[in-house]
């Protein structure tokens, strides 16, 4: 089935003014709204969920036949553009020089330890050539996607191939690694070097394969590109100091950064920020993930502004994930749209309608807070359909039966909340 997104056109020219941190008409955002009988599946397939390819690796066909039937369940709203992101697992480029990747506990693990003495060795017997399992698979499936991204109107992005510490942590322990940088650091800098060629080499060839069918380059992070990017990373630094992450990490960023158009880095936990000032020298741009231990702050939290406002004094882009999709509106208030894009999954139209900003038709939260204020004023402890019908009328709002509801639900919430908190009081 072909894609559908009326408004492609105007999509890429925003991403492109984005890219090179311009602004065109709006600021730029990028979601999801399932709807349709084939809602529910066809956020499964066009999300980085998707684990089929893990489980088969040459499974191309049906993954895609599954891709584009449940097609229409998704509305590609804003900036995201369809696409489909054939998924690996993280750090699949480990696969291409020799380790043997496992699917289990829903994910793909890399991992075949190798004895220091022996790492230069493995690393340069892996060759980029038609004997190579694992070369040879990513360039067929990268091709069949393209071919048919071509055919159905969407995108195909780069799978993910990994960062260059984290493909080394995969044969040696990250543990070991740090005994090496400190006794050995010419052995890293060798096996950094021999990943870093066949790296780029598969990048390069990757790419050119998703050019000759289809427009742009893309990644996991679904952020559409006129020209190549990577969404660089080092899970591996958080075990770092600052000193190790300037002599080993570093320098494979900036090479990186400077063999592509654009350049992103994923800055996974509050344990790299000490090295964003290092960082933001190099790249157009930041991912930041707080990650998910037991009461951290999540993205778009007013706890990570003054970091969020840092990368962008220095001039860079912000791409953002907001798993709570009530709080995109507080968080483009908060930053400079310019340079800013959110991503994130409205789960109902209703949902959409409430929360979305302005700038792309929502109501951005506002109809809830000024109702919530009004039904304070005016002593009202439950407020009904017909209160919020009201409260519209009287100040000449539109109000859709989607936005209504949602209102009404949010309303609801909220009260509830209330009485938890009294009764715990």
């Amino acid at each position: 089935m072909s894609m559908v997104k009326e408004d492609i056109e105007e999509a890429k020219e925003r991403m492109k003014a984005w890219w090179d941190h311009e602004v065109t008409d709006r600021p730029v955002i990028s979601y999801y709204i399932p709807e349709g009988p084939n809602s529910e599946k066809s956020l499964y397939a066009s999300s980085g969920f998707d684990w089929a390819l893990g489980k088969d690796y040459d499974g191309i066909e049906t993954v895609l036949d599954r891709f584009e039937k449940y097609g229409d369940g998704i509305v590609w709203g804003g900036e995201c553009l369809p696409r489909f992101f054939p998924n690996y697992g993280p750090g699949i480029m480990a696969a291409v020089l020799g380790v043997t990747p496992e699917f289990k506990s829903r994910t793909m693990w890399f991992h075949r330890p190798t004895d220091v003495k022996d790492i230069v060795s493995v690393l340069e017997s892996a060759k980029l050539n038609d004997d190579n399992e694992w070369y040879v698979r990513l360039k067929r499936t990268t091709e069949i996607a393209a071919k048919r991204g071509a055919k159905n109107n969407y995108y195909v992005a780069m799978t993910d191939l990994g960062g260059i510490m984290d493909i080394l942590a995969s044969f040696i322990d990250p543990q070991n690694i740090i005994i090496q940088m400190r006794r050995n650091p010419g052995l890293i800098d060798t096996c950094r070097a021999i990943i870093m060629e066949k790296y780029l080499k598969v990048y390069d060839e990757l790419q050119n394969i998703i050019n000759k069918h289809v427009e742009g380059c893309d990644s996991w992070l679904n952020l559409w590109c006129p020209g190549t990017y990577y969404t660089m990373q080092c899970d591996l630094s958080v075990i770092l100091n600052p000193e190790y992450f300037k002599r080993f990490v570093l320098p494979d960023l900036k090479e990186q950064a400077e063999h592509m158009d654009y350049s992103f880095y994923h800055l996974d936990g509050p344990e790299q920020i000490k090295f964003a000032d290092d960082i933001l020298k190099i790249v157009d741009g930041i991912q930041f993930v707080p990650g998910l231990k037991p009461g951290m702050p999540q993205d778009g939290a007013d706890k990570w502004m003054p970091f969020y406002k840092k990368i962008q004094k220095a001039g860079k882009n912000i791409h953002m994930t907001a798993f709570d999709c009530t709080i995109v509106p507080h968080i483009y208030k908060k930053l400079d749209p310019k340079g800013l894009i959110v991503f994130a999954i409205y789960i109902t139209r209703g949902l959409a309608d409430c929360y979305l900003p302005k700038f792309v038709g929502g109501d951005g939260g506002e109809l809830v807070e000024d109702l919530t204020l009004w039904s304070k004023k005016n002593n009202i402890t439950r407020v009904s359909r017909a209160n919020i019908r009201e409260y519209a009328q009287k100040n000449n709002i539109s109000l859709s039966k989607s936005l209504e509801g949602q209102v009404a639900k949010e309303l609801r919430k909220k009260t509830d909340a209330l009485k938890v908190l009294s009764r715990r009081v």
